[in-house]
């Protein structure tokens, strides 16, 4: 019997469920009530059930409190919610904390039929998949086991057997497949396998091995679809009978294997399916169409379904846009153009059309491109005599990431963040360096203001031609050379004006100015008011 724990703080809901649904029936028995959110989360970390059926809106602390409480305690108790509002955070909520059920108030015994329906055979089945497990264990000598998947990984290999040994063999092994019917071979892969399986021991990785098959083989049992067979590390052959492709109905067998992969083991795979053949013995020619599409997830990215028939023609000729070796040639030299120029704009534009152009490129091609990127951006700037770990460090991590890519989305996320971290470097090394120079220009101007002080003058002390100082220093400051001598021109004149009986002609004059009238104009635009109106107002 499955135990439950039934929490609300209405007595009469409480009693009504207890009353109303026919629990007994479905296997279950309640063995503790609790009337606010503390009382039902102690009874849970006491008890252990394996349902708790738990009103959202209680004192103390409120379903999804307990529910939370409960999932980071590691708690497997299934989680079944009942609310009164119909409000989407509530329910988004729930769903994060993977509840088994959300039911609106009011109560319909239809709803809950139907929820405690579902949660006895998730829980039924996660126990199936337990005791499963550790059948396969037991079985992993039997010679039986081996000498059926021989013969499996001969007939994907293309081994010659005659019609009656086939027939035989199909017979002896108990295989549900027949030898003269059409058969279409699909095949399965673990997305980001390196990852997977990083830091994971042997037995580890076998028994992640053993639940991917145990699943996908109760899915193929229930639809009567065919078999699967684990060919090579992380390469789950699917052979579909005839049955199992009318109307596109492998199709939802794949689909509904990539959600419970990932429902239920958090791993996510995708699938290629190959072509259909008429017989057994050619089932070899759909597993090669099959791997091929496969490969293509490395386009589609995660859990994906990939079908042989639409693949397009990989090896067309392809102009520009499509990257033939020339124009990679080329586009790499301008990528590493960009980085030297700290263009990140430029260079992300750049990228884009690289990676749009590589969709129906050979996947070691595109991995061939971005590491050799990667090494002719490290020569460049070895030739440059700058640093390379400050640039790009862990050179070897990164090279490694490219070949372990699986997908494009996941290698232009790569390339993208090695770029814009190197052009970043060279964007402001140049600010600084442009910094310096408006300083230097700053400091000629507060140092000679007072003399008749030119562009060309500014330009030959700086050792640029005056176009460039111009540039950079609008750029920088967002005024020109000229306006800044003239603020710099005209403080000195407010100040000259305060705090000194200097006659305005002899503070002109004093400042470069030629014609003291030209001064006046100035300054009144500069600070409103005509010179002497300025010394008025600020005695």
């Amino acid at each position: 019997m499955l135990r439950m724990v039934l929490a609300d703080d209405d007595f009469i809901v409480r009693e009504t469920l207890r009353e109303v649904i026919p629990w007994e029936e479905y296997g279950i028995t309640i063995v503790g009530e609790a009337e606010h959110g503390q009382q039902a989360f102690d009874l849970c970390s006491e008890l252990a059930p394996d349902i708790l059926f738990t009103d959202i809106k209680m004192p103390f602390m409120d379903g999804l409190e307990v529910a939370m409480n409960l999932k980071e305690a590691g708690s497997r108790t299934k989680i079944i919610i009942i609310s009164g509002i119909q409000d989407f955070n509530y329910a988004k909520t729930a769903l994060e904390i993977n509840a088994e059920g959300y039911i609106l108030k009011p109560i319909k015994i239809n709803d809950i039929r139907e929820v405690i329906t579902k949660v006895v055979s998730n829980i039924d089945m996660e126990r199936n998949m337990h005791h499963k497990i550790e059948q396969l264990k037991q079985q992993l000598n039997g010679n039986s086991r081996l000498m059926k998947e021989k013969f499996l990984r001969d007939l994907l290999l293309g081994v010659t057997f005659n019609g009656q040994e086939i027939r035989d063999k199909l017979d002896y092994f108990q295989l549900p497949l027949q030898a003269d019917t059409c058969l279409m071979v699909a095949v399965m892969q673990m997305d980001n396998y390196l990852k997977q399986i990083e830091n994971k021991k042997e037995a580890e990785k076998q028994l992640m091995s053993f639940s991917i098959q145990n699943i996908t083989d109760e899915i193929f049992r229930n639809y009567d679809a065919g078999i699967v067979h684990c060919l090579n590390e992380n390469e789950f052959v699917l052979i579909f009978n005839e049955k199992s492709q009318h109307d596109d109905k492998h199709i939802q067998i794949c689909e509904e294997m990539i959600q419970s992969l990932f429902k239920y083991l958090k791993i996510s795979v995708s699938i290629g399916t190959g072509n259909q053949v008429g017989s057994i013995d050619r089932v070899y020619a759909s597993y090669k169409n099959a791997v091929h599409a496969v490969q293509h997830k490395f386009y589609m990215g995660l859990r994906s379904i990939i079908r042989i028939e639409d693949i397009t023609n990989r090896h067309a000729k392809r102009e520009l846009d499509s990257m033939d070796y020339t124009n990679l040639f080329e586009a790499e030299n301008r990528l590493i153009g960009f980085i030297m120029l700290g263009d990140t704009n430029g260079g992300l534009q750049l990228l884009d059309t690289i990676f749009n152009g590589f969709l129906n490129s050979d996947v070691e091609s595109i991995r061939g491109f971005c590491m050799e990127l990667i090494s002719g951006t490290y020569r460049k700037v070895y030739e440059m005599g700058e640093d390379l770990e400050r640039i790009l460090p862990n050179r070897n991590l990164v090279l490694f990431n490219i070949l372990k890519a699986e997908h494009i989305q996941e290698m232009k996320l790569l390339m993208t963040s090695i770029f814009v971290e190197a052009a970043n470097y060279y964007t402001q090394k140049y600010n600084q360096k442009h910094m310096d120079l408006v300083n230097k220009i700053k400091a000629i101007i507060k140092r000679q203001y007072t003399q008749n002080l030119s562009l060309s003058e500014i330009a030959d002390e700086v050792f640029m031609s005056v176009t460039y100082i111009c540039s950079v220093f609008k750029r920088e400051t967002g005024e020109t050379i000229n306006e800044y001598l003239n603020q710099v021109r005209m403080e000195e004149a407010g100040r000259l004006l305060k705090t000194t009986k200097m006659k305005i002609w002899e503070i002109a004059e004093g400042l470069g100015y030629d014609n003291h009238n030209y001064f006046s104009t100035a300054f009144k635009k500069y600070t409103g008011l005509q010179p002497q109106q300025y010394r008025n107002e600020h005695k």
